[in-house]
């Protein structure tokens, strides 16, 4: 039964009844006559994807500020896929008296039907008013026959956001670290999606795994486990594991450069580079393990494409050369916009600097030397 007694109106209500009623015949306010809050959220299975993100009613007004109206709850990985350092707010929404279930802690939360995951990607400090900007709000929709995609749109008032299934190239110039940084921002078509969501010829999300979530955010009430939080609302129907082998937030310094190294690779590569992934041709897999399988990453592994004649001179035989980033494939490809050699394929058109250099300081704390 999921969480939805606003206690507010029932504190009023029954402050009224004590005013307004007396004697041995008043009515007896029992538990099941509590105020129940249902969510506002505008949804028929049949009809979705609608037109506008209005239409949903996700968020308070001014849609802008993504305040979320009651059952839209926020969630967030531990560590943030890259995508032309555009921030982002996430939230997930299911249908009444629906529920999800925690699988393996490596694998999504296996979801009911209905269930929405929302994701808005946006920008502060964008010249040349140094404002904030959406530029798009992407949901995977679960319907009984699999998840579908809706990518919307805002419009430069920040008023709303319409749906689109093509490539939409947006250009944003905003300040990163004191420095202007310039973009065409791609908001992807359905079949770009398809690519990273893509898991044994269906639609999967990449996020939303025990893994990621095991650790705590601030919602209205306060701080708290993102897994318990879902589980005390009814959006999760099991135990929450007591123990979990959890991915880190790979931007954080307190914590070891393989675990960093190794979280950063899950959430940016590993749904590609994966059994039945869309990039599984490839002979590395990336997912996260508690314990690492070094050879799987790509270390000493030779590549089965030379990317010798993108890169004139470069002397890189392995995926991974321990001890030497120069002379590892990984490098190049993280460390380019060329959009026929980059890794990843789509979701960025410019290097993540920061990300290069975490897996570039990974890779040369290791002894060199293949064997």
């Amino acid at each position: 039964m999921k969480l939805k007694k606003n206690h507010y109106l029932f504190y009023l209500f029954i402050s009224i009844f004590l005013i307004n009623c007396s004697g041995d015949d008043s009515p007896v306010l029992e538990d099941d006559d509590e105020p129940t809050e249902v969510s506002p959220v505008v949804f028929d299975i049949n009809s979705v994807p609608y037109p506008k993100l209005s239409d949903y009613n996700f968020f308070k007004m001014p849609m802008a500020n993504m305040d979320p109206v009651y059952g839209v709850l926020p969630f967030q990985p531990a560590s943030q896929l890259f995508t032309d350092y555009a921030l982002k707010k996430r939230f997930i929404w299911m249908p009444e008296d629906a529920s999800a279930t925690i699988g393996q802690e490596n694998k999504i939360l296996n979801f009911p039907v209905g269930t929405i995951l929302i994701k808005s990607f946006y920008y502060n400090n964008v010249l040349p008013g140094n404002n904030t900007k959406i530029i798009e709000t992407r949901l995977m929709i679960l319907k009984p026959e699999g998840w579908i995609f809706a990518n919307y749109v805002w419009n430069e008032q920040q008023t709303e956001a319409t749906i689109s299934e093509n490539l939409v190239v947006v250009p944003v110039s905003w300040m990163h670290n004191g420095e202007q940084k310039d973009i065409q921002y791609q908001v992807p078509s359905t079949g770009q999606c398809f690519m990273c969501h893509y898991n044994n010829a269906e639609n999967f999300p990449i996020g939303p795994k025990p893994q990621n979530l095991n650790f705590a955010i601030n919602y209205a009430d306060g701080l708290k486990n993102q897994l318990e939080k879902l589980k005390e609302f009814g959006y999760i129907s099991n135990d929450v594991p007591q123990t979990i082998n959890s991915i880190v937030d790979y931007s954080d310094t307190s914590k070891s450069l393989d675990l960093r190294a190794r979280s950063y690779l899950e959430i940016n590569c590993a749904h590609c580079h994966k059994d039945q992934g869309y990039a599984e041709f490839y002979p590395i897999r990336l997912d996260f393990k508690p314990i690492p399988d070094y050879p799987a990453i790509g270390f000493c592994l030779e590549p089965n494409i030379n990317i010798g004649g993108f890169f004139p001179g470069v002397e890189a035989d392995h995926i991974i050369y321990p001890g030497n980033h120069e002379k590892s494939v990984m490098y190049y490809r993280m460390n380019t916009e060329q959009d026929n050699i980059k890794m990843p394929m789509v979701g960025r058109t410019i290097v993540h600097d920061e990300g290069v250099s975490l897996i570039n300081n990974w890779i040369d704390s290791f002894e060199e030397g293949c064997e």
